[in-house]
């Protein structure tokens, strides 16, 4: 394991959890611990002793504490002890207990895989056009109802729009739920943050409204569009990719895959993850998504500022932006090297502006931006070598102004077409997380 401290406390899943597995970060906590090539391993003592499991191929874990919380703080004091004093844990032969769970792993991955390939049984061709069909009609409705509410509003004008409460929003999104466009719906709830959230707020709303009108009237006459658009229209509305499909449509790309940047969203119920990815050869950039419910863990551990020889599969569409590791492959270890990306931010819009050209759709665009100073004052902006900048979401980096010293870095971020929020920064010292 190659893991800084900082992306331990980062797996954390709250700040509690990062401090209670500090804590346990003494070797005198650990009676019996050891590691070898695979995995790594060790008994803490608690109220009893736990039994605490690390797979190093993907950092999958596994504490037979009674927490609900993922990973809990025995697993990040493991992980915490190895970062910090890697020789504290020495080689040793894998226990019983600890071959025992990996075996479980791999009969687990086997049996997956085997499912996989296994011939599906007979599809109930009818039975599937009838559903197809009554989706058909039901979005289509919603699309409709959802139109004429825009032309509504336009009609009578956007003053006092930022006076209206999330309800007023969120009452169009349900809707679309019901009418089984997920998809949009949650764009349509997002329009809750503009009106207000800067001086041309309705001009952004306006923009926003502008495309999802050109996403309906692609719906209308969705075909007329190539294979990969459709692909696109149906996603962005609620259509799901299925295993299937992905697998037998999806691109299917092998690298040394760097996890440059990520944040988490909650808003309660459901946190989704998003890690922006760089392909070390191939140059690809690629959007992981995950989403977990309540305190349920994430299904895979991606740790921003790792690099780790893999394949991506990249889902059906003319942007070939959303991707899912098929597999991971190899040790993990800390970014080695400078990170390829964009010398200027004029280098970065003209990528943005060729990605819309093929999916106008498009509204988040990972980047790494080399050698840019972050500027604070009312507004935060990031310069580039040349003078241009671009705004950064948000306020309060003066944490991360202070680790760069004010010096130039190579700063990744996740651009909305209005500003960049700051994800990570790397220069030839550290790295530092900066949401």
């Amino acid at each position: 394991m190659d893991l800084t401290l900082e992306q331990v406390t980062e797996m954390a899943p709250d700040s509690n959890s990062a401090a209670a597995g500090k804590k346990l970060m003494a070797l005198k906590n650990w009676p019996d611990v050891g590691r070898d090539d695979h995995s790594l391993w060790g008994k803490c003592q608690g109220s009893k002793v736990y039994q605490i499991m690390v797979d190093l191929s993907n950092l999958g874990y596994k504490c037979n504490c009674p927490s609900r919380k993922f990973p809990c703080k025995h697993v990040l004091g493991l992980l915490m002890l190895t970062a910090s004093s890697p020789d504290a844990v020495a080689e040793a032969t894998r226990p019983e207990w600890v071959d025992d769970w990996l075996k479980q792993r791999q009969a687990r991955a086997e049996k997956k895989a085997e499912v996989a390939s296994t011939p599906k049984k007979p599809v109930d061709e009818k039975a599937k056009k009838r559903r197809a069909a009554k989706r058909e009609k039901l979005v289509t409705e919603g699309l409709s109802r959802l139109d004429l509410w825009m032309k509504d509003l336009v009609r009578t004008g956007l003053a006092g729009v930022e006076a209206k409460p999330h309800s007023f929003w969120d009452e169009q999104a349900k809707r679309l739920v019901d009418s089984q466009a997920g998809g949009l719906a949650s764009r349509v709830s997002r329009w809750a943050e503009i009106p207000g959230s800067s001086r041309d707020w309705p001009k952004q709303l306006l923009t926003e409204f502008g495309r999802v009108k050109l996403l309906l009237k692609a719906f209308e006459r969705i075909e007329q569009l190539t294979p990969e658009l459709q692909s696109d229209v149906r996603q962005i509305i609620g259509w799901n990719i299925g295993k299937d499909e992905l697998s037998s449509d999806g691109e299917k790309v092998e690298d040394s895959w760097i996890v440059a940047g990520q944040w988490i969203d909650d808003d309660g119920r459901i946190r989704s993850q998003r890690s922006w990815v760089f392909g070390r050869k191939t140059d690809r950039t690629a959007l992981v998504l995950q989403f977990a419910v309540g305190g349920q863990p994430f299904a895979e551990s991606i740790v921003p500022g790792t690099e780790q020889v893999g394949t991506l599969v990249f889902y059906p569409g003319a942007s070939k932006q959303r991707a899912k590791f098929v597999s991971r492959e190899g040790e993990l270890l800390s970014v080695q090297s400078r990170v390829s990306g964009s010398a200027t931010i004029d280098e970065f819009l003209g990528t943005v502006s060729d990605a819309l050209a093929t999916q106008p759709w498009l509204d988040a665009f990972g980047c790494v931006l080399h050698d840019v100073t972050l500027i604070p004052g009312d507004e935060w902006t990031l310069r580039d070598r040349n003078g241009a900048g671009l705004p950064v979401r948000g306020r309060d980096h003066w944490k991360t102004l202070a680790v760069t010293g004010g010096h130039p870095v190579d700063l990744v971020g996740e651009w909305d077409g209005h500003q960049i929020r700051l994800l990570n920064v790397f220069n030839d010292r550290f790295q530092h997380r900066t949401d």
